[in-house]
């Protein structure tokens, strides 16, 4: 019961960003919204725990970062903007609208590019967009294989590379270590199945790491055939060090 009623305080936290985005309050709805993000985690059981051993963040500022991570939980954009708080590409604007009014609208305002991955024009549009965020913020984060369909240990979008070498930076490889989430595939794209699955699921942890030492570990300057091995592999040695 106790969830319940943070997944509805959570709701009213979301809602109460809209007037400010009408108002033109753009920092403190993306305040709200990132809010919003965190006790929807909680009411939803969903601990988050992020493990750095260097300041990324303000590394950021001098030096920008292009972070990649393996998506693989339709959770991720929650954790990505209510944790890290980095501008991202994402493609949840299309099932998430369902449940949440203007959502395209708030994640806009927070630095977020909504993406629809199944359309060639919007993917081209979002790499250009891509380096507006890159100009603003001066990193953001991609998830290299894309969507939920697709498996990070079997492809990987050069973008994270295009990016990185127009800027000058380096990639910075998070990986997310998820429990028992307890979502099965069909749930994926249905945000009504995991709220109720979620909601009466027992609670469950998901670690977010990046460590200094792997910086290195995928050169923005390996030619363009060896770039998406060296990502497939990075992730698949972390994912057996599990």
């Amino acid at each position: 019961m106790a969830r319940l009623f943070l997944l509805i305080s959570a709701y009213l936290v979301y809602l109460a960003q809209l007037p400010l985005l009408v108002l033109g309050c753009k920092k403190s709805a993306s305040l709200l919204s990132s809010v919003f993000s965190r006790q929807l985690l909680k009411s939803l059981g969903v601990n988050v725990v992020v493990k750095s051993n260097f300041d990324w963040s303000a590394q950021a500022k001098a030096k920008g970062y292009v972070h990649i991570y393996n998506h693989e939980n339709p959770l991720d954009v929650f954790i990505i903007h209510g944790y890290l708080r980095l501008p991202s590409i994402t493609t949840a604007g299309s099932h998430l609208g369902k449940i949440l009014p203007f959502f395209d609208r708030c994640a806009s305002n927070s630095g977020h590019i909504l993406l629809d991955h199944m359309d060639s024009e919007s993917r081209r549009l979002s790499v250009l967009r891509s380096f507006e965020l890159m100009s603003i913020y001066g990193q953001m984060i991609i998830a290299p294989n894309g969507s939920l369909v697709t498996s990070i240990y079997q492809r990987a979008s050069r973008s994270p590379q295009v990016i990185a070498r127009k800027f000058s930076t380096r990639i910075a490889p998070w990986v997310f270590r998820y429990g028992d989430v307890g979502l099965s595939r069909s749930d994926l794209y249905s945000p009504l199945a995991i709220l109720v699955k979620r909601l009466m699921a027992p609670e469950v942890e998901i670690t977010c790491s990046l460590w200094e030492e792997d910086l290195d570990l995928i050169p923005v300057s390996l030619p363009k055939n060896l770039f998406e091995p060296a990502v497939i592999d990075f992730y698949c040695s972390r994912k057996e060090q599990c």
